[in-house]
């Protein structure tokens, strides 16, 4: 089960790419970044309102709800974040600097949470190999950056357009 596990998350890891271009291509069909974003939260709403009903696990109750803490409900406010960043970053700097960038932020915090044992997490010592392996995805995006600075310009809307036709 681990494995598999392991193998959805990396999966679904890849699909972080696509999303954010495809959240940047719904903004500039309707020209507005929170509209896109509305689009992205109302799909995922209806795609996690099918799940339950297909599963029968129904909607939550008010009573349950009521026993969460307080800051678990800031996870919808995280999504949403990354959902507005992505579409006011990707354009900009493209999938490689965006995922890096991502990436790097996730190890941090995965560092954080697990090193503290927040959010309901087991507290686990970060290991000199796991900081090291931050270190490193660090030298990536640095790497990322100077690569983006190399001289190679990205390509116009013209050009965009031209390869659309």
């Amino acid at each position: 089960m681990k494995y598999t596990l392991m193998l959805l998350v990396f999966l679904v890891g890849m699909c972080q790419p696509f999303q954010a271009g495809m959240n940047a291509r719904m903004n500039q069909i309707l020209g507005d970044r929170f509209q896109a974003g509305f689009i992205n939260g109302f799909v995922n709403l209806l795609i996690m309102l099918l799940v339950l009903l297909v599963l029968f696990r129904g909607l939550p109750s008010l009573s349950a709800m009521k026993e969460a803490p307080w800051w678990a409900y800031l996870a919808g406010v995280i999504g949403a974040s990354i959902v507005v960043v992505q579409l006011s970053s990707a354009p900009v700097l493209g999938a490689g600097l965006l995922i890096a960038f991502f990436v790097a932020g996730q190890v941090s915090g995965s560092l954080l949470v697990d090193g503290f044992g927040l959010v309901g997490y087991v507290q686990r010592t970060p290991s000199v190999l796991r900081i090291l392996g931050l270190g490193f995805i660090v030298l990536g995006v640095v790497l990322a950056v100077l690569a983006k600075d190399s001289g190679v310009s990205p390509p116009t809307p013209a050009t965009l357009e031209a390869d659309e036709s």
